[in-house]
C-alpha cells in the first residue's frame, strides 16, 4: 500500500517486462519501483532476467516484484500475440497478463509492445516515465533525476536519443518551476 498526499493508503499495481528492470538497475535507480505496491512479472520475464544474469538479476528478487504464472488456458493467447506481432514469448506474456487482469499500468521500454498496449487501452510507461514519476513523488531528488536521465543515455543499454533525454530534463524543470510557485 502506498500513502497518498492526504494520508490515505492505496494499492498501486503494475506489470513489467524486463526492460525497465534491467535499465533502472544499470543506473542504480531500482528504487523507482517503490512507487508501486506490487509489480507483477511473468515467469518468462523473470527467466529472461535471471537466465542471462542481466542487470536487475538481484532487484527482481525484491519484495515489490511478484512472479506470476500465465494460466495454462492462456498459453494459446501468448502464442497468438507472439506470432501476430512478431514479439518474444516473454513480451507476449506481458500483453496476455495485461489483457487478463484489471491492471492498466504496464512498464516497458519496447516500442512495439508499447504500441500494442496502447491499442488495447493500456498505459505503457518506460524507464524515463518511471524516473519522472519518481521525481514527482519525491522518491528521488531533482539532481538524482537529472543524473539518472543522463545515465540512461550514457550508461544503460536502453536505446534512447539525447533529444528525448533533453525533453525529459525539461519536463522536470517545468514541473519543478510550477511547484515552486505554489
Amino acid at each position: 500500500m502506498k500513502k497518498t498526499s492526504n494520508g490515505d493508503f492505496m494499492e498501486i499495481k503494475a506489470i513489467s517486462d524486463a526492460g525497465p528492470i534491467i535499465h533502472l538497475s544499470e543506473i542504480d535507480r531500482s528504487a523507482c519501483f517503490s512507487l508501486f505496491s506490487t509489480v507483477l512479472v511473468t515467469h518468462e520475464v523473470y527467466r529472461e532476467v535471471k537466465a542471462c544474469n542481466l542487470p536487475g538479476n538481484d532487484e527482481i528478487e525484491s519484495k515489490v516484484f511478484e512472479i506470476i504464472d500465465i494460466e495454462s488456458n492462456k498459453k494459446d493467447q501468448v502464442e497468438y500475440y507472439s506470432q501476430k506481432y512478431d514479439i518474444s514469448i516473454a513480451d507476449a506474456t506481458v500483453i496476455t497478463l495485461a489483457k487478463n487482469t484489471g491492471i492498466n499500468l504496464i512498464l516497458t521500454d519496447d516500442l512495439d509492445v508499447r504500441d500494442i498496449l496502447k491499442s488495447q487501452d493500456k498505459q505503457p510507461v518506460g524507464s524515463i516515465g518511471l524516473l519522472l514519476r519518481a521525481y514527482r513523488e519525491r522518491v528521488i531528488s531533482y539532481n538524482e533525476a537529472v543524473e539518472a536521465l543522463e545515465n540512461l543515455l550514457e550508461i544503460s543499454s536502453l536505446y534512447v536519443t539525447s533529444r528525448l533525454i533533453q525533453n525529459a530534463k525539461q519536463a522536470i524543470k517545468e514541473y519543478d518551476a510550477g511547484h515552486k510557485l505554489k
